[in-house]
């Protein structure tokens, strides 16, 4: 019996040794698996305090409205093209800005303004234009903003200054761009604005200088040479481009155009076809040297409206020219064709005989020349007003 219990006592003992020890390891996993998890809990938290570092850091640079590392493009400015604060626009005359941008990124960018001029606009593909066209306009304009954003939300910004030059000229402004722009505009063609000529009410116009200064009067054609009252002095070695419209009537304006000076001419012939377009008014021939020189054509317009062969010859002592007119609307374009052949009758060579170009006038006395081209188009673009 005594055996029996010496034997029974050390098995308990080695059962409940064993138990503790199966308590122990279990509690010992326990602890791991806790440390464990806590471990990866931690470095979750890290990664996301990183992730928001890193959010913030593209919000500072330019980047941001992503949570994800995809919010970084390799995108940015073209430092080779970006305006600076000296940047200037002469009042009446468009300003024009092609946001370029560097680097690898290819997808879609989104552009718009912020602290923009009255009028300003981007397009879809980042150019900025605008026409200051108010007094108030000729200041600095500062801290203009203009922002892209990709498609993942990266952004980038650009702030910069522009100063308006001049003074105000009131008056209807047409735009000239180079090539055929009768249904579109290109505006990488814009060669400048010009403003109108108008009287100042006096009637000086005309024979004896006594007349209402019409468009007419105004061009008033003797002696085989322009006398023009309204309008600039004409170089002789350029063909001379002018608007006109009367002080009582602003919405209707003329095209003028001239060839040599008075007394100060080399003999030449000139051929040229004019086409118009979107005209609110009928225009016609107002004015020319004689009934054969202009002609409006009742075929060979193509899709435009009217037409004008323009054929003229004069010799070294006189001028010549002519107005067509009047021009109402804001979307009527006048496209001039200077080269090749004739679309109108099929076999005239276009030509500006041995002049440079044309020249382009404004009512504020500057002028700028349309260079080596074959046509050019003039069309609306806006009014200023030296009221605000």
């Amino acid at each position: 019996m005594k055996k029996l219990k010496f034997l029974f006592f050390p098995t308990i003992l080695a059962l409940a040794f064993g138990l503790m020890l199966s308590c122990s390891k279990s509690t010992e996993d326990t602890l791991n698996e806790g440390v464990a998890n806590t471990n990866e809990n931690l470095a979750d938290t890290l990664e996301d305090n990183n992730d928001t570092a890193v959010d913030l850091e593209d919000v500072v640079t330019g980047g941001g409205g992503d949570s994800s590392d995809t919010a970084t493009e390799d995108i940015s400015f073209d430092p080779s093209s970006v305006p600076d604060n000296a940047t200037t626009v002469a009042f009446g005359q468009s300003y024009q800005y092609q946001v370029g941008t560097s680097g690898t990124y290819s997808g879609t960018i989104t552009y718009s303004l912020s602290n923009e001029p009255d009028n300003m606009t981007i397009s879809s593909s980042g150019l900025v234009e605008w026409t200051p066209t108010k007094a108030s306009d000729i200041k600095t304009h500062s801290n203009i903003t203009i922002t892209f954003t990709t498609a993942s939300g990266y952004v980038r910004t650009l702030t910069y200054d522009l100063t308006v030059t001049g003074t105000c000229t009131s008056g209807n402004v047409l735009a000239i761009w180079s090539g055929d722009q009768r249904t579109s505009t290109d505006s990488s063609n814009l060669l400048g604005n010009v403003t109108a000529y108008t009287d100042n009410a006096s009637d000086i116009c005309g024979s004896s200088d006594n007349k209402d200064c019409t468009a007419s009067n105004n061009y008033y054609f003797h002696s085989s040479s322009v006398d023009l009252t309204w309008g600039p002095t004409p170089t002789a070695t350029t063909g001379n481009v002018f608007f006109y419209n009367q002080y009582d009537n602003t919405t209707h304006l003329y095209f003028f155009y001239m060839f040599g000076v008075k007394n100060n001419s080399v003999a030449d012939t000139i051929k040229i076809d004019i086409f118009t377009d979107n005209n609110s008014s009928t225009d016609v021939v107002v004015e020319d040297d004689s009934s054969s020189e202009i002609g409006k054509q009742g075929s060979g317009c193509g899709s435009s409206a009217a037409c004008y062969k323009g054929r003229h010859a004069y010799n070294s002592a006189n001028s010549d020219g002519g107005v067509i007119g009047p021009f109402s609307g804001t979307n009527y374009r006048i496209f001039i064709d200077l080269g090749g052949t004739s679309t109108i009758d099929g076999s005239s060579a276009l030509t500006l005989g041995n002049l440079d170009s044309f020249k382009y006038y404004s009512k504020d006395g500057t002028s700028f020349a349309l260079g080596a081209v074959d046509n050019f188009t003039v069309g609306y673009n806006t009014t200023l007003d030296c009221s605000n």
